[in-house]
């Protein structure tokens, strides 16, 4: 395996996302007619492509290794690779097709995983030097269940020391930089997954998210991902020690990709669950009912007075509602359900902390109790709550699912009039790298005004703490040329439908676009 490490500086690249709504959609192919897959061409033609004959599993392992070798120096995206495995795997593929016998639609497909995720015989750090020397034993299911369906894997991605930043860096493997410009993040902590499928390196990533982690790298990288229902994705071998973890409250597994086809493909391998539970459960996840966008009810909140969104995040959001007005959907503005956000928020960092406390070693969890000592009562800074949480007396923590349910219930309600919500997905486009500092000493400036980074806590929190399913889809770009996405919500296990939505954003025009060339 090769460990490449990121070259200092790099170029800045910026390219205009998707169009303005309203634009002509892209050009389709009928199937059958495409052409070659290029290291850009989304997971589901290429999966055509190879079931046409067009190319094979070897040359789209090329495709991949060629993208590698042109940006990962200044990218450092993909930080453990094995290509001669790789190759071998796609040979078998090969094979097993001109056999007739491939294993589904992502036979042969090259996808790589966050480094979070055991990969057998493979270092599983999460970025932390005290875990260098950890060698996985066995894959996690994620991966076992995608070599099971063909797919050929390729490397880890980077992530954030703890998977705890909204940037991705670390003393083991170093900065991942963003595709679109090397002098911003590609955010965290799902920041490599989100770099190497927009670069081409590989056709899709699976990613995990607690807290954002995988909506604001898509959002940040303009590539689409899904952070799936609560429990629907299991987590088993995820995180330093996760062999013990089949889920986790509030973590959940998902893909990145460079369609919303491609993430429902993804998402087909990976649900489901657990082999020691399925033998009394199957997975039946609600179809969605609407073919057409005209047909969906839409809630959009652009920014919320908790957690202000920049205005080149909420301009784009609005301009989407109100081209989705124009196309004949039930928008309404400024739609929320019926709890106190505040106490929400509360209750959501509590409880993020909670089950995050579990990795930290004992000098940690001594440090945190003496600062959760020196709290003021009242004091719902995350500086505080983070410690508050941290050290919860089990009561406690079952007093606040009480909490939670009675925000799930709002929830419930809220979707029976409604099919999604669209909202931001992070308060700004990708900032600049700043390694400066813990992630909670940090601020964004919004609108010209400095606000802590924690803040943005808030667009994870408001659907991920009730289990919500939420796909990001690209929607535009800010006047700089950033990407702008959107954050798609439906309720619990409705993933079809968010999936659905941004599939039809998509075919409407709101599509990934290649990054310009690193100079």
């Amino acid at each position: 395996m090769s460990q490449p490490m990121p070259l200092p500086g790099g170029a800045t690249a910026t390219v205009a996302l998707a169009p303005a709504p309203g634009a002509s959609p892209p050009a389709t192919v009928p199937a059958g007619a495409a052409p070659p897959p290029s290291p850009f061409t989304p997971l589901w033609r290429a999966s055509e492509a190879l079931a046409a004959g067009q190319t094979t599993a070897v040359e789209l392992v090329e495709q991949c290794r060629a993208a590698w070798e042109a940006s990962n120096g200044t990218l450092n995206a993909l930080i453990l690779t094995d290509w001669q495995a790789a190759l071998r795997d796609a040979r078998d593929s090969d094979l097993r097709r001109q056999q007739g016998n491939p294993r589904g639609p992502l036979d042969g497909m090259p996808f790589s995983i966050k480094e979070s995720f055991d990969v057998a015989g493979w270092p599983t750090t999460c970025g932390s030097l005290a875990h260098a020397g950890h060698v996985a034993q066995a894959d996690a299911t994620v991966v076992q269940r995608l070599r099971d369906a063909g797919a050929v894997l390729l490397g880890k991605s980077n992530v954030p020391l703890g998977l705890r930043d909204w940037q991705t860096y670390n003393a083991v493997y170093g900065t991942t930089r963003n595709p679109r410009d090397p002098s911003r993040t590609p955010g965290g902590s799902s920041g490599g997954s989100a770099a190497a499928v927009c670069a081409g390196m590989t056709f899709f990533d699976i990613g995990s998210d607690i807290g954002s982690s995988l909506r604001n790298p898509a959002h940040y990288c303009g590539v689409f991902s899904h952070k799936s229902s609560h429990g629907l994705v299991p987590l088993t071998g995820h995180g330093s020690g996760a062999a013990l973890f089949g889920t986790q409250d509030i973590n959940v597994a998902g893909p990145v990709a460079r369609s919303a086809r491609d993430l429902r493909m993804v998402l087909d391998a990976i649900a489901g669950p657990e082999e020691t539970e399925a033998v009394a459960f199957r997975m039946a996840l609600p179809a969605c009912p609407h073919q057409r966008l005209d047909a969906f009810r839409v809630a959009v909140l652009p920014s919320h007075p908790i957690a202000e969104a920049d205005a080149t995040v909420a301009n784009e959001i609005t301009r989407l509602g109100r081209w989705l007005e124009q196309q004949g959907a039930r928008v309404e503005w400024d739609a929320r359900p019926d709890f106190d956000a505040g106490e929400l928020w509360r209750v959501y960092v509590l409880l993020l902390r909670a089950t995050t406390s579990v990795y930290m070693n004992d000098d940690a969890f001594a440090a945190a109790l003496d600062e959760a000592s020196r709290t003021t009562p009242g004091d719902d800074r995350y500086a505080a709550l983070q410690y508050l949480g941290a050290t919860l007396r089990h009561r406690d923590w079952l007093l606040l699912q009480q909490a939670r349910e009675r925000f799930a219930q709002a929830w419930r309600q809220f979707f029976t009039q409604h099919d999604v919500l669209l909202c931001p997905a992070a308060a700004t486009p990708a900032f600049a790298l700043n390694e400066q500092q813990e992630p909670w000493q940090r601020e964004l400036l919004v609108n010209g005004r400095p606000q802590a980074m924690t803040t943005q806590l808030f667009w994870a929190g408001h659907s991920g703490l009730c289990g919500l399913p939420s796909t990001v889809a690209p929607i535009g770009a800010s006047p700089n040329g950033l990407p702008i996405g959107v954050q798609i919500v439906a309720g619990r296990y409705r993933d079809l439908t968010s999936l659905r939505f941004a599939s039809l954003l998509e075919d409407a025009g709101f599509a990934f676009r290649p990054p310009a060339p690193l100079g």
